[in-house]
This record gives structure tokens, C-alpha cells and sequence, in this order.
């Protein structure tokens, strides 16, 4: 029996036929239920230990209400959430993309910040930079591993597949959104949006959930790396990223490695096909008021930083 906040899943969609997925209505009160639990308890404890906080935000925050709700709906963690094994032959493609993406995702929230600095912005620090190689391999576990691993099972494995039968790309702007949306940042909003598109694209193409972890801890381990180098040494020098002509070289390059990894990954996954799917931008049933509230709730949290950064707030 099905209720209405279901929907029967058609023949050889991704939970397979006649499996019951949830309707958005339900994925919005999961999702918000989650939102709440990471800026109240998340949030607390990642000011009071960073690291311990993220363990705790990942592993006992997202983790738990993704994994109830498969449970929930009795959706097969190997089929639905596509938990299954990687083919090798992804692996060189993937680590292309996450090289690309992550210069250009870097590059557009540099000059997003460059331009706000004009007007007095300030930037936040969100995230301290590890000083020594020991809290470098810390980072690696807690916001590479661990965000990598318990991120996709909620947005990739969980909320994704549940609107595949609406069609592969209105799920994908969905779960890419509201990925965007829970982590709260004006400043990086559309970096964060890009990269969630990107590991969406990959699990559709390569049909395993695996790619997509692989994709986050890779990107989330380069960009630690990056903010202990930036943090012990002195790149702009070392790189010669002072020199605009450099810069605009390295970026282009990174827009061909993106155009050439998507390219590549599209040829490998036959027999999907995402953009043809498109028959609108967002799943029916998409807006409804727990939508509405995480959606105001990231407005809230976007102010801030923006308050913060202009130093119209000072938050202790």
C-alpha cells in the first residue's frame, strides 16, 4: 500500500519496479530535520572542538536520518542508493574532474570574494587551516573521509534516487540545491552547487555511489592540502598566482580538464542519458513548507556571514 507522500517507482528506474520511493514532501522533512539537527547540535559542537564536532556533525547528525529514512521506505541500500562497486576504468576520468572542478569552483569563489572585498568585505574563516601534518591527517579523516562518505549516502544515495522517477535531471538540481543550501554559505554557494552537480553527475554515469564518495574525499582532500600550503608556505610566489596572465592560463586549462572529464565520463556511461530527461528544472512537489523554512533558514545563515563580513555583526 502506498501513501501520499509516496510514489511507485516504474520499471527500470533506480529503485526498480514497483519499489515505493518517497514523494519530496517527505525528502523536504527529512532534509529540514537534518538542517536543524547540523545548526544547533552541529554547529555547537564543531565551536567547541572542530574536529570532534565535524565527527559528530557527520556521523551522528547525517549519517543516521539518511539511513532510517532507506530503512523507512525499505529501499535497497546495493540497487537504490546504487551502493555497489566501482568500475576502474572511472577512477582516471574522476580524478580529472576533481582536479578541474576544484581550480574553477576555487577561482569563481576567489573572485566572488575579490569583489565583496572592494565594498569592505572581510573574509570569514570557516574552516582553520592546519598548522602541522598531524592535524592535516586529521582533516583528511574528519572532513574529507567522513563528510565524503556520510554527504553522498543523504544527498546521492538518499534524496537523488528517490526523485529519479520524475527523471534523472530535475532529481539532480534538487539534491544539488538543497546540498548547497545545508552548508549555509552565501560566499560559496555556487561553488558548493557545482560541485554537488558534478558528484550527481558522476554517480548517474557511473551507476555507483562509490564515485561519488570517491569524488568528495579527492576534492575535499585537495582542498585541506591546499589550506595547509597556503597556511606554511607561500603560493602566490612559489605558483606565481600574482601574476594575472598565470592565473587566466591555470583557469582555462581547468575549464578544458571539466569539459574533457564530462565529455569522457558521458562516453563511458552508455545508456544514460541525463539531459535528455529534462522535461523540467525541479521535481513536482519540490516546494512545499519545509522547503520554504530551509530555504529561509540558509537566508538567515547567508546574512550573517555576510554581516560578519562587512562587520555590521560580530559574533563571539
Amino acid at each position: 500500500m502506498v501513501d501520499n507522500n509516496s510514489f511507485q517507482v516504474p520499471e527500470g528506474e533506480a529503485g526498480g519496479a514497483g519499489r515505493t520511493t518517497p514523494a519530496p514532501g517527505s525528502l523536504s522533512k527529512l532534509l529540514l530535520f537534518t538542517f536543524v539537527l547540523l545548526i544547533t547540535i552541529g554547529s555547537v559542537a564543531q565551536v567547541a572542538n572542530f574536529e570532534v564536532g565535524m565527527l559528530i556533525t557527520q556521523w551522528f547528525l547525517i549519517l543516521p536520518p539518511a539511513l532510517w529514512f532507506l530503512k523507512r521506505y525499505r529501499l535497497d541500500f546495493s540497487s537504490f542508493a546504487r551502493f555497489k562497486g566501482l568500475e576502474a576504468r572511472y577512477v582516471p576520468t574522476i580524478i580529472i574532474l576533481v582536479m578541474s572542478a576544484w581550480i574553477v569552483s576555487m577561482f569563481t569563489a576567489g573572485a566572488l570574494i575579490r569583489l565583496l572585498m572592494v565594498y569592505g568585505y572581510e573574509p570569514i574563516e570557516l574552516i582553520p587551516p592546519p598548522d602541522t601534518l598531524g592535524q592535516l591527517f586529521t582533516y583528511f579523516l574528519v572532513i574529507a573521509l567522513s563528510a565524503g562518505v556520510c554527504e553522498e549516502v543523504l544527498f546521492r544515495g538518499t534524496i537523488m534516487p528517490s526523485l529519479e522517477n520524475q527523471g534523472y535531471f530535475p532529481a539532480l538540481i534538487y539534491s544539488t540545491l538543497f546540498f548547497a543550501f545545508f552548508h549555509g554559505s552565501f560566499v560559496n554557494l555556487a561553488s558548493i552547487f557545482f560541485l554537488g552537480f558534478i558528484i550527481g553527475v558522476v554517480v548517474i554515469k557511473t551507476g555507483s555511489l562509490l564515485g561519488g564518495i570517491l569524488y568528495h574525499i579527492l576534492n575535499n582532500a585537495l582542498a585541506v592540502t591546499y589550506l595547509y600550503l597556503a597556511n606554511n608556505y607561500d603560493l602566490e610566489s612559489l605558483l606565481m598566482l600574482d601574476d594575472y596572465r598565470v592565473l587566466i592560463l591555470i583557469f582555462l586549462l581547468a575549464l578544458v580538464g571539466v569539459f574533457f572529464g564530462l565529455r569522457k565520463l558521458h562516453a563511458q556511461g552508455e545508456g544514460t542519458y541525463i539531459w535528455r530527461d529534462k522535461e523540467r528544472w525541479l521535481p513536482r512537489g519540490w516546494f512545499n513548507w519545509a522547503a520554504v523554512i530551509i530555504i529561509l533558514l540558509f537566508i538567515i545563515m547567508a546574512s550573517i556571514e555576510l554581516l560578519m563580513g562587512f562587520g555590521f555583526l560580530n559574533v563571539v
